[in-house]
């Protein structure tokens, strides 16, 4: 590292701090400060966005131009200046709130979560159905309060009650999907009984056309039988004339 890189590093204090804006947007507010009272310093002004954040939720960059870190994976806004002894600037990037789970979202996971578990009444599979539910309702719960509470919380509670949420919103979406399997489960089930009383019913067929062919044949042979002994016995008596 150079002197002048070293000294940019150590003489300029970089303030990062994030403010709810009219509109429902974020601001987020960059201030460079050079300490010296006598030295005149260049320095690059840079800001990086939070991970969530790509350039198409900046509503307004400024003066300032954005750039992609591809080794930290985050994007970033940046502008060369030159500060007086003593004198600080400031750069704002405005935002559109990225940063709340949808209530929409969370209203038609439980919606559909719910006409699921109606679908598996009186099946095997619907106590644990009701479980999954339960569980879908407590977290969609715990979200909106908690997403209610930093709405007004300082700028990282807000955007960290929003990561634990996104967490919370997977699980749920996860127990959506589990309900969906234990439908197909279900539906698959009923179409191997069905198919079991088919193929119950088709043995019950074949076994009664059997008894049937048997009966035929044992009423066949003793008509046969029958008119059999009636053709010796008249044999006989014409031998005896």
């Amino acid at each position: 590292m150079s002197r002048r890189n070293y000294l940019i590093v150590i003489l300029v204090l970089i303030f990062l701090w994030l403010q709810e804006a009219e509109a429902k947007n974020i601001i987020l507010k960059v201030m460079a400060v050079n300490p010296s009272k006598v030295k005149t310093q260049t320095v690059n002004l840079k800001a990086y966005l939070p991970e969530e954040a790509t350039p198409d939720d900046v509503v307004d960059i400024g003066d300032l131009k954005m750039e992609y870190d591809v080794s930290r994976g985050l994007y970033y806004a940046f502008k060369e200046v030159k500060l007086g002894p003593g004198e600080n600037i400031t750069r704002s990037i405005e935002m559109r709130d990225i940063w709340l789970v949808s209530e929409d979202e969370l209203t038609g996971l439980r919606t559909k979560a719910k006409d699921i578990v109606d679908k598996l009444k009186k099946t095997p599979y619907f106590e644990g159905a009701v479980i999954l539910q339960q569980d879908i309702e407590t977290k969609s719960e715990d979200i909106l309060k908690k997403q209610g509470e930093a709405r007004d919380a300082l700028p990282q509670a807000h955007i960290g009650a929003y990561r634990k949420n996104f967490s919370t919103l997977t699980s749920i979406k996860n127990n959506v999907e589990n309900l969906e399997k234990l439908l197909i489960l279900n539906k698959a089930s009923s179409g191997i009984a069905v198919e079991r009383i088919s193929v119950r019913a088709t043995w019950w067929v074949i076994l009664a056309v059997i008894v049937c062919l048997g009966l035929i044949s044992v009423v066949l042979f003793f008509i046969w039988h029958r008119q059999s002994g009636k053709s010796q016995t008249s044999e006989e008596t014409k031998l005896q004339e």
